[in-house]
């Protein structure tokens, strides 16, 4: 099974490509969480269920070092399935702003906040995008996998998108760690990332990511654009989604 091969390419991913532009608590951290998603797959197979799961919590997230721009970025994410078949897909991508001029807006931030923001060094979360797969049977008219800004808030963050609004949730492409890692290192270490696009080693990992998360719903797009009794959109909220193919 190609999802047997996942918790070594995400012990790849840290000790070989990322590590470095992580904070140092954060690479133990996630070499521990492959090594527990490769005993809940092996536990599956065992009983024969196939369930697994991978999880790094909101209260211990993956954290990426400050970048030029004096922004931080973490992850926290909940994956899990039965053998090939993805069945919750959830993950939380935070920005936060370093720098004084953009933690604090003067003017409409209250004085109170500004004196804990400087206590806090100006840390603030100005950013914050969930990458979700719908909830089975969920009566939301949403996308089976979307992209949604805002969220639930934890303490700490200060953080001024109001967690009341719930939509839009737009369509997207799934999400994994490595894959967003990716998406992290164009958008925050472009340096980094141009020298990744040389590295065969780095392609490889990505494309492998690839096939478990993103070509089964691919193709199961490609049949909802040839279907002409509803639109792709029509297709991808209603209870049953795409038809993913394993």
């Amino acid at each position: 099974m190609k999802i047997e091969r996942y918790p070594k390419n995400l012990e790849i991913l840290v000790n070989q490509h990322i590590g470095r532009y992580l904070e140092a608590s954060s690479k133990p951290t996630l070499i521990d969480r492959a090594r527990q998603l490769r005993k809940s797959i092996e536990k599956g197979k065992k009983e024969k269920h196939g369930k697994w799961t991978f999880s790094i919590p909101r209260e211990t997230p993956l954290t990426f070092k400050e970048n030029d721009c004096k922004l931080q970025v973490d992850i926290s994410c909940e994956i899990g399935g039965i053998n090939e078949d993805i069945q919750k897909q959830s993950i939380n991508l935070r920005i936060w702003s370093c720098d004084k001029n953009i933690s604090f807006r003067e003017g409409i931030d209250a004085p109170e906040l500004k004196k804990n923001l400087k206590y806090l060094n100006w840390k603030r979360v100005v950013l914050r995008f969930h990458f979700d797969l719908k909830v089975p049977n969920g009566k939301n008219i949403e996308p089976l996998y979307h992209l949604q800004v805002g969220g639930c808030q934890m303490e700490g963050e200060n953080c001024w998108i109001p967690e009341e609004i719930q939509v839009p949730r737009f369509p997207y492409i799934p999400m994994d760690l490595i894959l967003l890692c990716e998406f992290i290192l164009m958008n925050f270490f472009p340096k980094k990332y141009k020298e990744l696009k040389k590295d065969r080693e780095w392609i490889s990992l990505v494309r492998k990511s690839q096939e478990i998360f993103q070509e089964p719903y691919l193709n199961g797009c490609m049949k909802c654009i040839n279907n002409e009794e509803d639109t792709l959109l029509g297709k991808l909220v209603s209870l049953k989604g795409v038809e993913r193919e394993h």
